[in-house]
């Protein structure tokens, strides 16, 4: 788990009774994170603890000429994309000249 901040009572709330469904839900004087339902009269708590790590990290993204690339070489283009954004096969056919 590489973060998690402490618990925050205004961050969650309950859009329903975990025992009933109801819906008619007010905060509750027991505690910060405490909810009383009116239609079957109890009182829960809700607390968000954080969220853990995933368990795959996503794949780092490649870079805008890289995709571009990938692109070109995929749909069978010969072209090689530049440093400066434009294709190379230009600057290959002036020296060839």
């Amino acid at each position: 788990m590489a973060f998690r901040r402490e618990p925050n009572p205004n961050r969650n709330h309950p859009t329903h009774c975990p025992y009933c469904g109801g819906m008619d839900l007010f905060p509750d004087e027991e505690g910060d994170f405490a909810w009383a339902c009116q239609e079957c009269l109890r009182v829960f708590s809700v607390m968000f603890h954080g969220q853990n790590d995933p368990v795959h990290q996503p794949a780092p993204a490649v870079s805008t000429e890289e995709a571009w690339q990938k692109s070109l070489d995929r749909h069978g283009h010969s072209a090689k994309f530049g440093v400066s954004g434009e294709t190379g096969s230009d600057s290959q056919h002036e020296g060839e000249k």
